[in-house]
C-alpha cells in the first residue's frame, strides 16, 4: 500500500512537472462565490476604483475570477482579535493548511433556519437543515480547486413546495407511453427524496479544478452552474438550475478589452430511460455549448454577445451520435448552420452594461428562432443616497415560447428547471433591490412584482416542461407580489458566516391563486450561493 505521505510526494513531483512545462508569471485563479454578497463587491469596486483595467471590468460572466478583483477588500477584516476562537470566527478560515509550494482551507457549511407560515391553517415548524464542507487548495500559483458537500432535509411554505412538486421527475413505462411524476427538484440545488411526507431530502456536490497555463488563459473543469449578465436575473444564462458537469475555456485579448469564453456542459431531462441494464434507470442527456464574448469599448462600457445551444444526446430510445458543432468554439456558428429541430435548440442575446459616475445601466436582449424574445433594462447603484445603500431596480419581460422547442426534451433546460429565468416565458416583472451594511450589521429587502400567464389548463407558451405552442390570445392572467425583508449579522467574510432573522410575505392576485404566504424565521448560515424563493 502507498503510504500518505509517498502519495503527497508523487503528486507534488507531477505538479512541478506540469508547472515547468507551462513555466510562465502567473497566479493561480479561483472563483468568487456566486452568492450576490461576493459579486456586489466586484461592482462596487469598480465603481470606486479609478485605476481598474479592461481586464478588471470583465465581471458579467460568473462565477468571477478572483484576480479580476482586489481580494483583500472581499475577504479580509482587519480588526484584532486577541483569542484564537476570535480570530477564527470574525477574521480566517475555520481550517487552513500552508507550506512554500500549497495553501489549503477548510470551512463549515451551514443553513439552519427555522420558522413557520403564520398564513398557514397550522403553525408547524418549517425549516432548513444543511451540514457539509467546503475545500479551497491552490499549487503553485498554477493550479486551484474547490469542492463543497452538503446533505439537506427541509420543510418549505406551501408555494414553495408546489413549485419543487411541479418540476419533479419523470418515470416511465416500458414502452415510454405513459409517465409519473414525483421527487421534486430544489432550484439551485438538486432532485430530492420525500422526507416525513411533506418534507424533501437532498445532497448537493460541486468543485472544480482550476488552471493557468499563461496568463491570458484559464481551463477550468468541475460540477457547478454560470450567470451570464449584470442584473438579478438573467435572460441568458442563470444559477436557478441545479449544477452540471462542465469544462471551460477562458481568455482575454488585446491588452485586456476582450474576454473570450466557451462552456461545455452535460444537461439532464429528469425523464428515466425505459430500458436500461443499470440498478436505476438513467436520465435523458443533452449537451449545452455556450459562448460569450465581452468586449471593453472603454473603462466604461462593456457590450457582450452570447449564444446558448442544446445538442440532443440521449432520449427514451437510447443514445444518439454525437454531433461535432458541439465542440465547435466559433461563437455564432451553431445557431447559423443548425436548424431548430428535436435534435438541436439555440438562443443568442446581448449584454450591455455603462458606468455612469459610479451607477451601473444595463440590459440584456434575448433572440430566439430569429425574434426578439425578452428584453431587460435596469440600474443598479451604492452610497448615492446613504454610505452603506445600494440599490437596484430591475425591469424583465419574456414573450411566451421563447426558450421552448416543437420538442419540450430540447427546451432550454436542465434538470426539469429553466436554464435562464425562473418563469421561463409569458410574463413582466419589476424587481427592486435595498441592501444596507453597517459594519458587521445589514439589513436587506427584497420586492417583486410579476404578471404571468395564469391558465394551465392548456400549453400557453410559459411551461418549461411543455414544447411550444401555436395557441395565441389573451389569457387569464395573475399578479404576484412578493417581499422579503432581512437583518443579520455577518461574523465571517471569508464564508460569508451570518445570523440572520427574516420575513417572507406573498401574495397572489387574480385568476388560479395560490394561499398568502406570511413565513417568518431566523437561523445562522454560510452563505455561499444564491438561494432563489421569489417564484
Amino acid at each position: 500500500m502507498i503510504s500518505s505521505r509517498r502519495l503527497f510526494g508523487m503528486s507534488k513531483s507531477l505538479l512541478v512537472l506540469i508547472s515547468l512545462v507551462f513555466a510562465v508569471s502567473v497566479s493561480a485563479q479561483r472563483y468568487l462565490p456566486l452568492e450576490m454578497y461576493y459579486t456586489n463587491s466586484a461592482y462596487n469596486q469598480l465603481k470606486y476604483h479609478s485605476d481598474s483595467t479592461y481586464f478588471n471590468s470583465h465581471i458579467s460572466l460568473k462565477p468571477i475570477l478572483d484576480s479580476r478583483v482586489n481580494e483583500a477588500e472581499v475577504y479580509n477584516d482587519e480588526g484584532t482579535y486577541y483569542y484564537w476562537i476570535t480570530q477564527k470566527l470574525f477574521k480566517e478560515h475555520f481550517l487552513v493548511f500552508e507550506g512554500e509550494d500549497f495553501w489549503c482551507a477548510v470551512d463549515p457549511i451551514l443553513d439552519l433556519e427555522a420558522g413557520t407560515n403564520f398564513s398557514a391553517d397550522s403553525l408547524s415548524l418549517l425549516y432548513w437543515n444543511t451540514r457539509g464542507a467546503r475545500v479551497q487548495a491552490k499549487f503553485f500559483n498554477t493550479v486551484a480547486f474547490n469542492t463543497v458537500v452538503f446533505e439537506n432535509q427541509i420543510f418549505v411554505p406551501e408555494y414553495e413546495g408546489n413549485y419543487y412538486d411541479a418540476h419533479g421527475e419523470f418515470f416511465s413505462n416500458p414502452a415510454a407511453t405513459v409517465y409519473t411524476q414525483n421527487n421534486a427538484v430544489i432550484p439551485g440545488f438538486s432532485r430530492t427524496k420525500p422526507f416525513k411526507t411533506t418534507g424533501y431530502d437532498f445532497n448537493m456536490a460541486e468543485g472544480n479544478l482550476s488552471w493557468v497555463p499563461s496568463q491570458h488563459l484559464n481551463i477550468q473543469l468541475g460540477n457547478g452552474k454560470h450567470f451570464v449578465g449584470d442584473g438579478y436575473r438573467s435572460l441568458l444564462l442563470s444559477d436557478f438550475a441545479p449544477n452540471y458537469p462542465f469544462v471551460k475555456f477562458q481568455t482575454d485579448l488585446w491588452k485586456g478589452r476582450i474576454q473570450y469564453t466557451t462552456i461545455n456542459a452535460i444537461h439532464q431531462n429528469l425523464y428515466r430511460i425505459p430500458l436500461h441494464t443499470t440498478p436505476e434507470a438513467t436520465y435523458e442527456r443533452k449537451l449545452g455549448a455556450y459562448h460569450y464574448l465581452d468586449f471593453a469599448v472603454n473603462r466604461s462600457l462593456n457590450i457582450g454577445v452570447f449564444e446558448g445551444s442544446l445538442f440532443q444526446r440521449v432520449d427514451s430510445s437510447g443514445t444518439q451520435p454525437l454531433d461535432p458543432m458541439f465542440f465547435n468554439p466559433v461563437i455564432g456558428l451553431n445557431s447559423a448552420v443548425k436548424t431548430q429541430n428535436f435534435e438541436f435548440n439555440s438562443i443568442l442575446g446581448l449584454n450591455a452594461r455603462l458606468n455612469l459616475f459610479g451607477t451601473f445601466f444595463y440590459t440584456q436582449l434575448v433572440f430566439d428562432q430569429g425574434k426578439v424574445g425578452g428584453y431587460q433594462i435596469g440600474v443598479r447603484g451604492a452610497d448615492a443616497i446613504l454610505l452603506g445603500l445600494s440599490t437596484q431596480f430591475e425591469y424583465n419581460k419574456v414573450n411566451s415560447n421563447t426558450y421552448l422547442s416543437e420538442y419540450n426534451r430540447m427546451n432550454y433546460s436542465h434538470f426539469n428547471l429553466p436554464l435562464a429565468h425562473p418563469l421561463t416565458a409569458g410574463f413582466q416583472e419589476l424587481v427592486f433591490r435595498m441592501n444596507y451594511s453597517n459594519g458587521r450589521w445589514f439589513i436587506n429587502n427584497h420586492m417583486v412584482f410579476n404578471q404571468r400567464i395564469a391558465v394551465d389548463s392548456i400549453n400557453t407558451g410559459n411551461d418549461i416542461l411543455m414544447n411550444q405552442t401555436s395557441n395565441n390570445g389573451s389569457f387569464a392572467t395573475k399578479n404576484v407580489f412578493f417581499n422579503k425583508l432581512e437583518v443579520g449579522y455577518r461574523f465571517n467574510k471569508k464564508y460569508n458566516l451570518q445570523a440572520f432573522a427574516g420575513m417572507i410575505h406573498r401574495r397572489e392576485y387574480g385568476f388560479n391563486v395560490q394561499p398568502e404566504t406570511n413565513y417568518l424565521y431566523f437561523g445562522i448560515r454560510t452563505r455561499l450561493q444564491n438561494k432563489y424563493r421569489d417564484f
